[in-house]
């Protein structure tokens, strides 16, 4: 070989190199610094399934970022404690993050009672709390540092009962687990009832350890109630729907966004067929309008997850949303974080649907991005809502 052949091909070769050790260098420096969030949940106990959506999701999500280029140039890591379900190590999580200055933000339990009982530590401690569970309490009114992007318990009672007032349907027995979600839940409705005609016929409060309810609902099926409002996110769910079946209850069976998830749907499978439920625009992002600007951020979801979206799927990815616009248009330290979600979040595209923030309202969601309809093929279909209602 000559040696003028010797050097051309030498320097081909170091041009070929070049764009790999480029993007080598790119790659070691692609991050300016690191922001951490810290996440309460329950990965554990009787609302596991909830938490374990809530981790796979933010998991999948912050990778997403994270392989393109983090927020702002910044690494995104998010570290997940578990509470087991259980309020008093859910105040030990939370303790721990506000403790370590280099934690800017918290993504509260699903648990809600955790969220209850964490979210005042947050407002004490200065740090921005997005809640992943609906307690109205949590945010109404609006408490400093603590947010909720998802459908508060009182949205999800109120879409509803629009719903069930144009089905006629006006005498209504209530069921609720005796947890933050449950609770609360039936006290929304409680609280609406005479604005929209509704009678209450029972409100039944019950552990979630309860294994059969077939008194309860022997009760309910020889009462005039119209249909039955289940508000619960735990295992009696499921066992609670396949009673009302095996029992031919005549009622309506009414759920909630909560129990929008493969494993509730698939577990009570054809049972839950014929329920009415409601919930906002992540998990019905395949029936929105190609125009909907949500639609996109639900597909994404869905494909990092891979699987059907489930509604804790949607609630962390819809909080997260929200923190990461709050750092891009705020700051990366906690009370810039905080400021950024009480001015400059409005109508933020998420997967749940738009973000509507303020200093007086710290509930993102509203009743545009909610929906309500029935479960067919084991699946939702939405009937009633901004997004869907045929004019």
């Amino acid at each position: 070989m000559s040696k003028r052949l010797y050097i051309a091909l030498t320097v081909l070769a170091c041009v070929a190199l070049l764009p790999l050790l480029t993007g080598f260098a790119k790659g070691k420096q692609a991050f300016s610094g690191t922001v951490y969030l810290g996440m309460d949940t329950p990965l554990t106990g009787p609302q596991a399934v909830v938490g374990q959506g809530d981790r796979e999701t933010v998991t999948a999500l912050v990778n997403y970022w994270n392989s393109r280029g983090g927020i702002k140039g910044r690494r995104v890591v998010v570290d997940v404690l578990d509470n087991a379900s259980n309020p008093s190590q859910g105040v030990q999580n939370v303790q721990r993050f506000i403790g370590d200055s280099k934690y800017v933000g918290i993504l509260g339990s699903g648990n809600a009672a955790a969220a209850v009982a964490t979210a005042p530590l947050a407002t004490q401690g200065q740090i921005p709390f997005i809640a992943l569970s609906p307690p109205s309490t949590l945010v109404q009114p609006a408490r400093p540092f603590v947010y909720v992007a998802l459908p508060t318990s009182r949205l999800y009672a109120y879409n509803m009962a629009q719903y069930l007032r144009r089905q006629g349907i006006r005498r209504i027995a209530l069921m609720g687990d005796n947890g933050g979600f449950g609770r609360d839940g039936v006290g929304q409705v409680q609280a609406l009832a005479r604005a929209y005609g509704f009678t209450i016929t029972e409100s039944v409060i019950f552990a979630p350890t309860t294994t059969s309810f077939t008194a309860e609902l022997t009760r309910i099926k020889n009462s005039d109630a119209q249909a039955l409002w289940l508000w619960t996110v735990t295992p009696a769910a499921a066992t609670i729907v396949k009673e009302f079946r095996q029992l031919q209850l005549s009622q309506r069976l009414v759920l909630t966004g909560g129990n929008l998830a493969p494993q509730f749907l698939q577990g009570t499978c054809p049972d839950v067929n014929g329920a009415l439920v409601n919930g906002y625009l992540g998990n019905v992002w395949r029936s929105l309008p190609t125009s909907n600007p949500n639609r996109v951020h639900g597909q994404l979801v869905e494909r990092l997850v891979k699987h059907p979206i489930s509604v804790f799927n949607v609630d962390a990815s819809t909080a997260l949303y929200a923190f990461k616009a709050a750092m891009e248009r705020g700051g990366f330290s906690r009370s810039a974080i905080n400021t950024a979600l009480e001015t400059k979040i409005r109508g933020l595209p998420t997967p749940g649907g738009r973000l509507y923030f303020s200093r007086t309202n710290h509930s993102g969601i509203q009743m545009p991005s909610m929906w309500a309809g029935r479960i067919a093929s084991c699946k939702p279909t939405p009937l009633f809502g901004t997004a869907f209602t045929k004019k």
